[in-house]
């Protein structure tokens, strides 16, 4: 499906603007699946939380502070393809990156297994389709 929007701007000059949704029918009803690239799999898989020393409140992030207490991994759901082509899938923490690589190092939470696995062979990462270019 094609989404045109028409975008006008103070010099009325006019914008045309096209949007590619993938829908998939789910009991006959269109729904937009969300998609993203996989150099954008750190705003799934790297994040932290912490108790905030300031307000006490448990807080979600990437970056905590220095006195925070109570710092751990957030756990996220992956699904991928193993470089010998076996699909996997769980609830996982990323221990490690390799940026020049696109590689990272998880340690899934129900049998304490540790994997390295490869950013562009991600299928899914917490209900978000991971493409690759």
């Amino acid at each position: 499906m094609r989404i045109a929007i028409f975008l006008f701007v103070p010099m009325k000059i006019m914008v045309l603007v096209t949007l590619h949704y993938k829908t998939i029918k789910y009991n006959n009803m269109p729904k937009v699946e969300p998609t993203v690239s996989f150099q954008e799999l750190r705003n799934f898989m790297e994040k932290w939380s912490w108790i905030d020393p300031a307000t006490g409140i448990r807080t979600n992030g990437y970056n905590y502070p220095p006195k925070a207490s109570e710092v751990q991994r957030v756990p996220f759901f992956v699904k991928y393809v193993t470089k010998q082509g076996v699909l996997e899938k769980g609830y996982a923490t990323c221990l490690k990156v390799d940026r020049h690589r696109h590689q990272r190092m998880i340690q899934f939470v129900e049998s304490g297994e540790i994997r390295r696995i490869c950013d562009y062979l991600v299928i899914e990462c917490d209900g978000s389709r991971i493409i690759t270019h």
